[in-house]
């Protein structure tokens, strides 16, 4: 049980509360399901349990019995005198600030042989790799940020990051042979485009303990290719599916195949989930599959004139999602637990670019003017600024976040639309509740239906949805206004230093 949902039996009476991090999604036959975002604890409520939950509420608490053993056990009602709010904030700082764990991520070139049109980086990319120099600063760099940790990960990015193999080999082998030699727990994946990830590439990155490896498909081969094709302007379907298939059919990575959805190509992404089990890849052989919106969220990115909104995305990433896991492309839905705690937050995490500049977030990398740091030169007092800003948000300074049942899951989401929110257009890019907000209800219902717990009889479509005319079920979501008022707040903080 977490911190502080404890139940303590005193000479006094001891009183409970209901929690404000329980989620009730309303069934038919008078039954709820629900799910506390701390805890993370899910079952299913018949018309018993409600009335009880029902008299907590109405009366605020009441005195423990044994009626309540089971609401305590799973996190559903506190003790009275918990202060849920600051128990969470405890947690989030102590997962946050925690120095054992260190997470960096390598952009060795932004080049690309891609040319997709929404791409953060925009068309015109910059064909540097890491020069030598910038490699052995990354190295003793790298070595000096590992002293003390009991655990590493590396992410290699890009543009393409196979596009400069030798960087990869080099400064692997490098943080590899320092991490065993200091006890140091060490584990790597990879963001490619699937390309260039043959067979013998995928040898070479297991030897660097790479397990995993990302790559997006847009859809189809038709939808794919018009997205997600050569500079040149040819396809990348075909290719990229043989190297999964190749590669996975000998165990030497598994991959999380990644569709980027708007409002063009769910039809293909329903496709492109045929085609990959018809081809045999799935979860029996390391082959995932997950869904993401498609966002304008850099100046160089090329707008989306198709991108969802957080609403309609939510839809679509319900259905797609069902589909994925009837099939075996995806897991059970499983709650996050504070989603927002990425590299560009936690303190000892960096993004490393071609030319040594150390950044927070993946989406700054084309804008030097964003860097926190440097691998090779001494920081700047703008260096100073950027950092402060990413050191000092959090998302219990505002009230939306703050006051949010989702906020054990969700963490404040991205970081980067609050700090850097001058940089993003539209809905999808400017707000940063994850669909996880509009769309709660549905997953919940999908893990209990798979369970054998409900079945489709028992969603209530006018009570059930997370999104109903009077609001969510998972309260206030961001407005432009009030993230328009923080991001204010933030670059006003960073300018006075």
């Amino acid at each position: 049980m977490p911190d502080g949902q404890f139940i303590e039996q005193t000479a006094t009476e001891t009183r409970v509360k209901p929690s404000l991090y329980t989620v009730l999604v309303p069934l038919t036959g008078a039954r709820h399901l629900a799910y506390n975002t701390v805890s993370q604890s899910f079952s299913v409520w018949d018309a018993r349990d409600m009335a009880l939950w029902q008299q907590m509420e109405t009366r605020g608490d009441v005195a423990y019995g044994a009626d309540y053993r089971g609401f305590v056990q799973g996190g559903y009602v506190v003790n009275a005198n918990t202060d849920e709010r600051a128990e969470v904030k405890r947690s989030y700082d102590r997962t946050r600030t925690n120095d054992s764990h260190m997470m960096v991520t390598i952009a060795p070139t932004l080049s690309c042989n891609f040319g997709c049109h929404y791409c953060f980086q925009g068309l015109d990319k910059p064909l540097t790799k890491m020069t030598p120099k910038v490699r052995e600063a990354t190295k003793a760099w790298l070595m000096d940020q590992l002293e003390g940790r009991r655990s590493f990960h590396m992410t290699w990015y890009g543009g393409e990051p196979l596009m400069d193999q030798d960087t990869i080999w080099d400064v692997s082998a490098a943080a590899i042979a320092h991490c065993d030699a200091h006890g140091i727990k060490y584990t790597s994946m990879m963001i490619s485009n699937g390309y260039k990830m043959t067979v013998p590439v995928a040898e070479k990155l297991k030897k660097a303990r790479v397990g995993r490896v990302q790559i997006t498909i847009d859809g189809d081969a038709a939808m794919h290719d018009s997205r997600r094709h050569l500079t040149s302007g040819r396809g990348t379907f075909d290719k990229i599916i043989d190297n999964i298939r190749q590669v996975t059919a000998r165990r030497l990575l598994k991959v999380s195949v990644r569709v980027n959805i708007d409002g063009s190509n769910e039809a293909q992404a329903r496709a492109l989930l045929d085609v990959l089990q018809a081809t045999g890849l799935g979860l029996h052989c390391g082959v995932s599959v997950y869904f993401a919106p498609v966002e304008s969220i850099a100046e160089n990115a090329g707008g989306c004139d198709s991108c969802l909104s957080k609403t309609d995305y939510a839809d679509v990433e319900n259905r797609l999602q069902e589909l994925a896991f009837e099939k075996g492309l995806m897991a059970l839905p499983k709650m996050p637990r504070f989603l927002g705690l990425c590299t560009a937050v936690k303190p000892n995490s960096y993004v490393v670019v071609p030319n040594g500049d150390l950044h927070k977030c993946w989406d700054t990398v084309m804008d030097s003017a964003r860097r926190v740091g440097s691998v090779i030169s001494a920081p700047r007092r703008t260096d100073t600024q950027t950092r402060k800003m990413w050191d000092e948000w959090t998302p219990f300074d505002n009230a939306v976040c703050a006051g949010c049942k989702l906020l054990p899951s969700c963490g404040g989401a991205c970081a980067f639309k609050f700090i850097h929110n001058d940089y993003a257009s539209g809905e999808t890019g400017r707000l940063p509740c994850p669909s996880l907000k509009f769309n709660m209800a549905e997953q919940l219902f999908l893990r209990a239906k798979a369970r054998g717990f409900v079945s489709d009889d028992d969603w209530d479509q006018e009570r059930s949805p997370t999104v109903k005319d009077d609001g969510m079920l998972t309260g206030d979501r961001h407005t432009f206004d009030s993230i328009q008022a923080i991001h204010g707040a933030l670059i006003s903080q960073g300018a006075s230093i």
